[in-house]
Formats: structure tokens, C-alpha cells, sequence
């Protein structure tokens, strides 16, 4: 583990204690799986039930001409995918009490999803691509579960940017930049395996905007200010 630096806010007097990974204690567990509970109960209904709710339609074509230009890279489907591992970065990163504010976040960009898939749903741009290869059966399930209009705003880049950003404020230094770069990578790999589109890159990283100055991670209780604490 590394060792923790001091970091100090201007929004706040207080030393901030930055910390590298740790093996969460069981308070810190409570929380992660608090958040993976209230996650899952918000994503399911928002990502899949809003489909059902609206009637059919034609999507909104919301993306430039251009787009289509954008060539598919295959191999971009595993930074994509790695949102998946993501959601495990808060459980060895942070607190507690961050992952419940986590937690709050994470209810912003889901709430807004819902209300934006039903009133606004958007349709893809992108040409059919023929996907050969290693790569073909992976693309294949990723479409088998994927929905047509629920693209505006993006949550695929709401949470890479909720949690990437979340770990980066309370990481020590030399984890800032793999946070920094890994946030990079997610927001090309959306558009380069055309799962999204240019516009919903920038509107998933408002929603992150909202959510951060809604509910801010630097928050904390006394309990999570204690110097080398990373219980929750």
C-alpha cells in the first residue's frame, strides 16, 4: 500500500489524508455493497424498464453527419468493458463515509437518465459494422442486451466519471494519473465501439458535474477525518 499524503482543499480549512489501495475492513464493506444494492436497484428499472414504459418511436437523431466516419475499433471493447472492474475501485479506495456520498451521487445521473430515456430516447448513427474474429461473439452478447435509445445522456460515462474521479480526490499522487488516464480511455472507448455518440459523452460528464457539487466526496464526518483511518 502507499503511504498517505496530506492533501489540503481551499473549500476546505481541514487536512485532507490521501491514501493508496487497502484490503476494505468490514465497514467499508457495508458501504460497497450499500452501494452496489442501491445501484442495481436504481439501473435495472432506468436502463431496461424505461423501454417498456414509453410507447414505440422512432429515436432522435442526435449526432453530426460526420459520425459516421468514426471507424469501429474491436479492441476497445476491453477499456469499455472494464467499467465493470470499476465498480470495485471504491470498495479498496475509499471510505465508508465516501461510498455512501458515492452512493447519493450515483442517484443524480440514474434519476436524470430515466426522465431523458422517456421524454428524449435517441437512435444510433452508426452504419452496421461487420465484427470478425476474437472479438465478433463479445460485440454479439454486448448487443443481445443492449437497448436501441437509451443513449442520451450517457451512464456508462456518468459512472466512469463518478468513480475514476471520486478515487482520483482521495488517492495518493502516483495513483492520480492512472485514475486520470483511465477516465481518458472510457470516454474514447464509448465512441470508438459505437455504443454512443459525441453529444452523449459531454452530458454524461454534466451529470457527473451535478453530482459532485450535489453531493461533494470531501464532505466528510470527523469519523473519516481521522488521520490514517480508512474505515467507514
Amino acid at each position: 500500500m502507499t503511504a498517505a499524503e496530506p492533501i489540503t482543499t481551499l473549500d476546505a480549512p481541514e487536512v485532507r489524508i490521501a491514501r493508496g489501495l487497502a484490503w476494505p475492513d468490514k465497514a467499508r464493506w457495508h458501504a460497497w455493497l450499500r452501494f452496489m444494492l442501491v445501484f442495481y436497484l436504481l439501473f435495472f428499472p432506468v436502463y431496461f424498464g424505461t423501454q417498456y414504459i414509453a410507447p414505440p418511436r422512432p429515436g432522435f437523431a442526435l449526432y453530426f453527419a460526420w459520425e459516421s466516419a468514426i471507424p469501429l475499433v474491436p479492441w476497445m471493447i476491453w477499456p469499455y468493458l472494464s467499467l465493470f472492474t470499476l465498480f470495485c475501485v471504491p470498495l479498496v479506495q475509499m471510505t465508508g463515509g465516501e461510498m455512501r456520498r458515492l452512493t447519493l451521487q450515483s442517484n443524480i445521473p440514474l434519476l436524470v437518465a430515466a426522465v431523458c430515456f422517456l421524454v428524449f430516447p435517441c437512435r444510433s448513427g452508426f452504419p452496421p459494422a461487420e465484427i470478425d474474429g476474437f472479438h465478433r461473439p463479445i460485440f454479439a452478447a454486448l448487443h443481445a442486451v443492449d437497448t436501441t435509445q437509451n443513449l442520451v445522456p450517457s451512464l456508462h460515462v456518468a459512472f466512469s466519471g463518478l468513480i475514476l474521479l471520486g478515487a482520483r480526490d482521495v488517492a495518493v499522487r502516483s495513483l492520480r494519473p492512472v485514475y486520470v488516464g483511465w477516465l481518458l480511455v472510457m470516454l474514447c472507448a464509448v465512441v470508438l465501439t459505437h455504443q454512443h455518440h459525441i453529444v452523449d459523452v459531454p452530458t454524461g460528464l454534466a451529470l457527473v458535474v451535478v453530482a459532485r457539487i450535489a453531493f461533494p466526496l470531501a464532505g466528510r464526518s470527523a469519523r473519516d477525518r481521522t488521520p490514517g483511518r480508512i474505515g467507514g
